[in-house]
């Protein structure tokens, strides 16, 4: 199972593609987690229910024959491939020899269990509180960005203020989602190496135990080994790419927060505001809020200024001049083809930049 990659520049843009991607990564976590879960509980009960060894250990490794691990990029190397399929081989050689068994070491608890337990435990911090932090910075933001286009233009101190507390808001939502995609990737390269060599521990040590597993075991060392070096390889190269991350993660934040910042823009029949600008070659995107242009009201009240506020994300391409709205709303995050299908695209004939002081700056 392959995934896109997640992208330090598309999580600073926070496009709906980013979160739909986001989406799907969280998905193949969750669902990681529930097979190492049940693996770990066969496994478990290999140990405790030595009567039932025999139908247990069909159920174990029946789900390791069909456990996936979810491999970032486009296409998956041979070390990859091979880290992949050792699950399903490990299962197999389950199979061969369930009618060969014998008992446990006791300190499997140690060995095997725990480790699982910890994949599983990493993977739940991961999805919930890690999330739960994005998820709040994220929603303190664009709750405060919207709060922000209905201000009185009564006070023209409230908007520096506002455009002050808006500018560290941004800095930590852009902070909690490089912080949060980074912790998804780390989990998930983590998982490649961590699970398979738990799973070759515990089977380097479970075959000793067979009566009639020795040739079982000879038979299958070299490809453990194999297995094992490409492990340890994975292993390293994790570490190498954690500080080389953590140095990117920084200089794009710096670079993001210094070339995009918060800027709003608006007019007097149809007022928008644009956030997370971002701008790559002859494309600029970013959010834009407009207030669509309605019918004169029967008074004039501060009901005028509530008129709700439509999201959209646009792209410009400067080569073709193509300006295109996408509406974002909650089932864009998962569903960009419905998204993409409500969008609207023009060809700009020209444009003309308002003075500054000119701008009302709801």
């Amino acid at each position: 199972m392959v995934l896109k990659p997640l992208e330090f520049s598309d999580a600073l843009s926070d496009s709906p593609w980013f979160r739909q991607n986001l989406h799907e990564h969280e998905q193949a976590l969750d669902e990681t987690a529930k097979s190492i879960k049940l693996i770990g509980d066969h496994c478990r009960k290999l140990i405790s229910c030595m009567r039932k060894v025999c139908q247990s250990q069909r159920g174990f490794a029946n789900l390791l024959v069909d456990f996936k691990i979810a491999t970032v990029g486009s296409t998956q190397t041979d070390d990859e491939r091979a880290i992949a399929h050792s699950v399903k081989d490990f299962g197999n050689l389950l199979l061969k020899i369930e009618d060969h068994r014998s008992r446990i070491l006791t300190d499997a608890e140690t060995l095997y269990l725990d480790p699982l337990k910890e994949l599983v435990e990493n993977i739940n911090t991961v999805l919930h509180d890690s999330k739960r932090r994005y998820d709040k910075e994220s929603q303190r933001f664009y709750s405060n960005l919207e709060k922000h286009l209905h201000l009185s233009t009564a006070r023209k101190t409230d908007f520096r203020e506002a455009d002050a507390q808006l500018g560290q808001q941004q800095q930590a939502f852009c902070q909690a989602s490089l912080q949060y995609v980074s912790e998804i990737q780390s989990i998930q390269e983590h998982l490649k190496f961590a699970f398979v060599e738990t799973l070759s521990t515990f089977l380097s040590h479970w075959l000793t135990f067979y009566k009639i597993g020795n040739d079982a075991n000879e038979k299958f060392r070299p490809q453990l080994s194999g297995i094992q070096q490409k492990v340890q390889k994975a292993k390293q190269s994790f570490e190498a790419t954690q500080a080389e991350a953590n140095i990117l993660k920084a200089k794009m934040l710096t670079t993001h927060l210094k070339t995009a910042p918060f800027s709003i823009t608006g007019s007097s029949s149809e007022n928008s505001s644009s956030s997370t600008t971002t701008s790559t070659g002859n494309i600029k995107q970013g959010y834009i809020y407009m207030q669509e242009k309605s019918k004169i009201p029967t008074k004039i009240s501060r009901d005028v200024l509530s008129r709700p506020w439509t999201k959209y994300y646009c792209v410009f391409s400067k080569e073709t001049r193509i300006f295109t709205m996408i509406p974002v709303n909650s089932s864009a995050k998962t569903d960009m083809k419905g998204a993409l299908e409500q969008s609207v695209s023009f060809k700009l004939k020209s444009c003309i930049r308002r003075a500054s002081d000119s701008i009302d700056k709801r």
